[in-house]
């Protein structure tokens, strides 16, 4: 199913650890990036958050945040004292006292104050329950943010579905209104010279052949047109079809679509031809615009 890059998922797990909560936000971008913001006690899980995302999501810039509340129940942590490091800032500060001659008095403040006395640690146990109920949030918030992303996905097809159908009929109308080209320009051209000439000069037919077999090689858009046609064929199918993330594939053969009616324009010196082109490229820009949202 083609999804969009936008999109948003919420999930929560309560027990005996708080209450988590995960929230996941995605939008565009080129490739698949993933940021996550956890809570200290979690911190250590991070990459395993962002290999589980990209699992499920392919391409965007995707925001994760895991919050914890532990409001009335116990932390699980632990506070570590150092005690033999503290005897031995104790014995190393009361050596420099009397060394010094100084009087103050070393206190217990003193040394807790001191780097690594005091430690806080999380109990283990603690930790992987808290993961555990983290990663349950996690899959319902990615969940909901890929059910959001499909559904505008299917959005996004149908006005695509519709720009493309706008495009293969300006397509049939330039194809009907190319071969006529030629015909007009050769009586044009006929018309001018019994102009110049008053019908006094007999002109020269197969010279005036000439001309006109030049005029219809130059402005010939009959392979753009085919390749025109196969491109939208193309684009149509995989909208209808893939099960794969396709935004970059579609981007590409949209550029493809882009250069042949950049150069129809060029070819056919035709003032209906040159408007359809006109129209041609809004639609094609209409569509730029979608694709540039899909995964």
């Amino acid at each position: 199913m083609i999804r969009s890059m936008t999109g948003y998922g919420r999930g929560e797990f309560i027990n005996d650890s708080g209450h988590l909560y995960a929230e996941v936000k995605s939008v565009n971008s080129k490739t698949c990036n993933v940021t996550a913001r956890l809570p200290d006690v979690l911190s250590s899980f991070e990459s395993q958050v962002v290999t589980y995302v990209k699992t499920r999501i392919k391409r965007g810039q995707i925001n994760v945040s895991i919050d914890l509340n532990r409001d009335g129940l116990t932390s699980g942590k632990k506070v570590i004292i150092d005690r033999e490091l503290a005897k031995d800032y104790f014995s190393q500060l009361e050596s420099l006292r009397d060394e010094l001659s100084l009087t103050d008095p070393i206190t217990l403040i003193n040394l807790t104050n001191l780097p690594d006395v005091i430690g806080i640690e999380e109990a283990k146990e603690d930790v992987e329950q808290i993961w555990n109920s983290a990663y349950q949030a996690l899959i319902t918030a990615i969940d909901q943010c890929v059910q959001t992303r499909e559904t505008e996905g299917s959005a996004i097809v149908l006005d695509v579905v519709e720009h493309l159908g706008s495009i293969n009929q300006l397509i049939e109308r330039i194809s009907v209104r190319s071969p006529v080209i030629v015909e007009e320009y050769s009586q044009r051209l006929q018309r001018r010279l019994n102009d110049l000439t008053q019908n006094l000069v007999t002109i020269d037919e197969s010279r005036l052949a000439t001309e006109v077999a030049i005029m219809a090689d130059r402005c010939d858009i009959s392979e753009e047109l085919v390749r025109l046609r196969s491109h939208v064929s193309q684009m149509q199918n995989i909208l209808k079809e893939s099960e794969e993330p396709v935004g970059r594939q579609l981007d590409f053969i949209l550029q493809e679509i882009n250069r042949e009616a950049n150069t129809i324009a060029s070819k056919a010196s035709d003032l209906q031809i040159s408007s359809d082109c006109i129209q041609l490229k809004y639609e094609i820009e209409r569509v730029r615009e979608q694709i540039q949202n899909i995964e």
